[in-house]
């Protein structure tokens, strides 16, 4: 299927139903809604997606060149291997952050950036990397993080409940404030070479 060029749009409210795009260029979205749409693959330079929302969208492997996005839903998408930083990311955030809920975004990106209060909720991010990455109030609550790159991230104030295959170096990363449950403060003690032993006081009072 040959796949459309878009160029020099501006859109506000409109919603965008199976939409197959090979390229979006110098346009504008305030407001819209994408569902089952593909840009996959699909080069997106110049462009802003403002309060947008996609739904069940293939978007892996699309470059987001210079390129915009503030105060995002993506909900049930296919995400894989897109390197966010392509992306312009503005040194004082002018839009809420932006939020994935149960979207595959495996083999991607975000190294380095500056993603705040990012949601990523029940997502696949397995092998992706944050290296660096500011995260500060970030939300990763029952994602998938099996090879994810935290080396050198700021997770402090971060939530990570019910975050499986997480592997973090409390040497080389921040996580003042974070909020983790028993799983992942295992894992973060054992990174540590700290054995835990789960024989409790009550234990030990018996062999005596």
């Amino acid at each position: 299927m040959d796949r459309e060029s878009i160029s020099g749009i501006v859109a506000e409210g409109s919603t965008f139903t199976d939409v197959h795009w090979g390229s979006v260029a110098d346009s504008e979205f305030q407001g819209c809604t994408f569902v089952g749409s593909d840009l996959s693959k699909a080069g997106v330079s110049a462009s802003r997606f403002i309060e947008c929302r996609f739904e069940r969208c293939d978007l892996s492997l699309w470059k987001p060149i210079d390129s915009v996005f503030g105060e995002c839903g993506f909900e049930d998408c296919r995400m894989l291997g897109i390197d966010w930083t392509m992306a312009s990311w503005p040194r004082v955030p002018l839009h809420e952050a932006n939020v994935f809920v149960r979207c595959d975004l495996s083999m991607g990106t975000f190294a380095d950036l500056d993603l705040g209060a990012t949601r990523f909720n029940d997502c696949r991010l397995r092998e992706t990397s944050y290296r660096s990455a500011r995260l500060g109030g970030s939300d990763f609550e029952g994602s998938d993080c099996l090879g994810a790159d935290f080396h050198g991230a700021d997770l402090s104030g971060a939530r990570l409940v019910g975050v499986l295959g997480l592997a973090v170096d409390p040497l080389s990363t921040k996580l003042a404030g974070a909020t983790v449950d028993a799983p992942a403060g295992v894992a973060i003690l054992e990174s540590l070479g700290i054995n835990l032993d789960s024989a409790g006081p009550d234990d030990d009072a018996r062999h005596e």
